[in-house]
């Protein structure tokens, strides 16, 4: 009885922990709702150098599919030299996105999918974990940054993009 009772009063914590099951695989037709040339936003940033404060930009979004994930083409109307284009393609199992594994893959109370993944990086020349955190829609594309610098337990907001259609 008492193992029964652990059990319950347990299971719950280690589901949303992780530790009781693993993220469900992620599939290129979870990107479906975002494909199209019609996305406009912005895109808000942490300037690297001084001052040190958020800067916005306007910015839009093509997405066409590929083979196993999706090409994503980020277009700055006010500084057309900084256009650029990403491929992010899911691993044949779906346990990564860009080769960073997907720690999360769970629809939303709102509808949005929400995934992220998590990598080792470099920001301002010091060693950090990054975290990427998707929301996409079919009415809204988020992509945010987060940062936690090694030996640090606060994360900050690098950039994110703010797409509407």
């Amino acid at each position: 009885m008492k193992r029964i009772a652990c059990l319950v009063l347990f299971a719950p914590i280690l589901t949303q922990s992780g530790l009781a099951a693993e993220t469900p695989a992620l599939s290129p037709d979870v990107f479906d709702a975002i494909v199209g040339d019609d996305w406009s936003g912005e895109l808000t940033y942490l300037n690297y150098g001084e001052p040190v404060k958020d800067f916005t930009i306007p910015a839009e979004l093509d997405v066409e599919r590929v083979e196993q994930g999706l090409k994503m083409a980020y277009i700055y109307p006010d500084e057309p030299h900084q256009n650029s284009t990403v491929t992010a393609r899911i691993s044949k199992d779906g346990s990564k996105l860009m080769g960073a594994p997907v720690t999360v893959n769970a629809m939303q109370a709102s509808g949005a999918h929400e995934i992220r993944t998590e990598y080792a990086c470099e920001d301002m020349g010091k060693a950090a974990a990054c975290e990427m955190i998707y929301l996409l829609s079919s009415n809204e594309v988020v992509m945010r940054k987060m940062v936690t610098y090694e030996g640090e337990t606060e994360a900050f907001r690098r950039n994110v993009y703010v797409f509407t259609r």
